[in-house]
C-alpha cells in the first residue's frame, strides 16, 4: 500500500477555474552548496486542515529524472513543513495561465540519465521560457536565479 506521500490528489482536489497565488519552493532556507530541489505550486483546496497544492518539478535523483505532463500531480502539504523552505511568490495566475505553465514545462527538454543538469537546471529553463510568455518578470527570475540558486545547463 502507497504511503499517504505518493498518493496523487489531483483526482479528488483538481484545479480549477479561480485566480491562484503561485510559488516556487526552494528546499530549505539557504543553499548549501549541495542540491536543492524545487518545485512550483499552488493550493488547489484542502483536504482536512491540511493544504493539497498541485506540484510541477522534475523529480527523482541524479541519473534517473522525469516529468510527466500527461498527469497532474497534487500533494497533501504541511503548513509547518513549507514555511521551513524558502517560497518566492511567482504570482496571481489564471487557469489559462497555470495551463500555460503546464505547458512550458512539458516542453522544457532535459536528459532522464543525466548526472549533470539536474531539477534545478530544468527549473531555470522553464522559469526562463515563463518571462517569455509574460508570466514573470525579468527581475523575478533574476532573483530566483541568483538566490536559490539556478545553474545554466552544462554539456552533458
Amino acid at each position: 500500500m502507497p504511503s499517504m506521500t505518493s498518493v496523487n490528489y489531483y483526482t479528488f482536489i483538481p484545479d480549477d477555474q479561480t485566480e491562484k497565488d503561485v510559488y516556487l519552493q526552494a528546499h530549505g532556507t539557504k543553499f548549501d552548496g549541495r542540491e536543492r530541489h524545487v518545485v512550483i505550486h499552488w493550493k488547489n483546496g484542502t483536504l482536512g486542515d491540511s493544504p493539497v497544492t498541485q506540484l510541477v518539478q522534475l523529480s527523482g535523483i541524479r541519473g534517473k529524472y522525469a516529468y510527466d505532463s500527461l498527469t497532474p500531480m497534487a500533494k497533501i502539504r504541511n503548513s509547518a513543513t513549507m514555511d521551513s523552505h524558502t517560497q518566492y511568490y511567482l504570482g496571481s495566475f489564471s487557469r489559462e495561465e497555470r495551463q500555460i505553465l503546464l505547458q512550458l514545462a512539458g516542453n522544457v527538454e532535459y536528459e532522464s540519465t543525466s548526472t549533470i543538469n539536474g531539477c534545478r537546471v530544468w527549473m531555470r529553463d522553464l522559469l526562463s521560457a515563463m518571462v517569455g510568455r509574460d508570466l514573470i518578470s525579468e527581475e523575478t527570475f533574476d532573483d530566483i536565479a541568483e538566490n536559490v540558486p539556478l545553474p545554466e545547463r552544462r554539456d552533458e
